[in-house]
């Protein structure tokens, strides 16, 4: 690949961002809609081997699933003319986890928290879509800065992510005894080549991330591979309170809990640690730790799906308050107001300011309750109307021995409330 190639009639290629074993990762812009991606492209010699491919075409699909803001978005897969298979991401701006850890040593305990937390929510949606990620390290989570400005985590490449449940994806396996995941961040039932593998080695691989990002050390390290692994499966890793005695007991505590041996003694899911980060995170701040809107992916069904606000709105029956409510609003926020010209008149006449925030509030109660009437009598007499009309109808209809059902009905200027979607009456979730 260079700059400047024109890739499947629509991408071209801008810059190269970074190359690895398996492809490298271009800057690219769709000369169709000019908007810049991230392509990834797998080596044209591995596109040959059927287990890389699948991998690679896993990703894609386990990435199409998961709609959250922590884990990358994939758009298009392809082919280029090499055939070299490709995926187009979204283009991010920022630094690598490992970078940030490289560039200062450790982060702050705050900062850990943080960033985390968010990863674990995203991985709680992949766990729960059956899809574990098997590879998780610091070069594998990037902190993209959105058009905000903020400092997003996001995690990439499940592309040697695992289906938990092969009936979807029967065509993803790997080879017995494969071992898959870079080693210093692999889990013990990883390390020992175990092929049943689940969520909690993701739980495990954060465990290690945290304590590299807190340390600035590997809680597992050795000279050689298989010294590594026989690590990982046997020897103890030393606290975190030990190298960094400022760093609060409870996270050096949950810490400790991710890097259990036995997985059945780590922290259960995702979702727990995310929430666990998210108290001790409150804790230290005092405040509570802002999260994004979860674009949580639906589980699939045969009909259309509603986001949740649609649904509570399309079973609240009609969006109309009650006038009564509307003028009790009202009464509370002008007692507010009162209260403020009372304060503000100084204290030579309170009581005079505050007859003229009364007399403000008994004309708008008179002019709020006489419109109430005005509107139910109205309201009546459109009622009364339209049974008139129905009744005459109906009589027309009789007496030309035609079904009533071939009648038009006539429409009011009012018609009743149907309990649907104020916004242009639509039935569906758009408008």
């Amino acid at each position: 690949m260079d700059a400047g190639d024109l890739i499947s009639s629509k991408y071209r290629l801008q810059r190269l961002l970074g190359a690895g074993s398996m492809g490298s990762v271009w800057a690219a812009r769709n000369e169709l809609t000019n908007r810049d991606f991230a392509v990834k492209f797998l080596l044209p010699e591995l596109s040959r081997n059927e287990e890389a491919l699948n991998r690679f075409f896993l990703e894609a699909r386990a990435c199409g699933q998961i709609r959250h803001p922590a884990i990358v978005d994939v758009y298009d897969m392809g082919q280029a003319d090499d055939g070299s298979p490709y995926l187009v991401m979204e283009l991010l701006e920022g630094e690598g986890f490992d970078q940030r850890i490289q560039r200062q040593g450790h982060m702050r305990v705050v900062d850990v928290c943080r960033y985390i937390a968010v990863v674990s929510r995203g991985l709680e949606e992949a766990h729960t879509r059956g899809l574990i990620h098997r590879d998780l390290k610091p070069g594998n989570i990037f902190f993209a800065i959105d058009k905000g400005g903020e400092v997003f985590p996001k995690v990439l490449d499940f592309g040697i992510s695992k289906e938990v449940a092969p009936d979807d994806f029967d065509f993803v396996k790997t080879s017995t005894g494969t071992v898959l995941g870079s080693p210093a961040y692999m889990s013990p039932e990883q390390a020992g080549g175990l092929l049943d593998v689940d969520a909690r080695t993701d739980i495990w691989a954060l465990g290690v991330i945290m304590y590299e990002a807190l340390t600035g050390a590997l809680p597992f390290d050795a000279n050689n591979y298989n010294a590594l692994m026989l690590r990982i499966m046997t020897a103890p890793h030393q606290s975190v309170a030990e190298l960094k005695p400022e760093t609060p007991a409870e996270l050096s505590e949950l810490i400790d809990k991710l890097l259990e041996k036995d997985r059945d003694q780590r922290v259960k899911s995702a979702g727990e640690l995310g929430s666990r980060l998210e108290r001790i995170y409150a804790k230290l701040t005092a405040t509570p730790l802002s999260m994004p809107e979860r674009n949580i992916t639906l589980p699939i069904t045969d009909g259309p799906t509603q986001h949740g606000w649609f649904k509570v709105r399309m079973t609240g029956g009609g969006g109309r308050l009650p006038p009564a409510l509307w003028i009790g609003g009202g009464l509370a926020v002008l007692g507010l107001v009162g209260g403020g010209f009372a304060l503000a008149s100084g204290n030579d006449a309170p009581v005079d300011a505050a007859a003229r925030v009364g007399a403000v509030v008994e004309a708008i109660v008179t002019k709020a309750s006489s419109e109430c009437r005005e509107t139910v009598a109205r309201d009546k007499a459109e009622l009364a109307e339209a049974a008139v009309k129905e009744a005459e109808r109906r009589a027309a209809a009789a007496e030309k021995g035609r079904d009533e059902r071939d009648v038009p009905t006539p429409t009011t200027s009012r018609p009743k409330s149907t309990g649907k979607d104020p916004h242009g009456g639509v039935d569906g979730p758009g408008f």
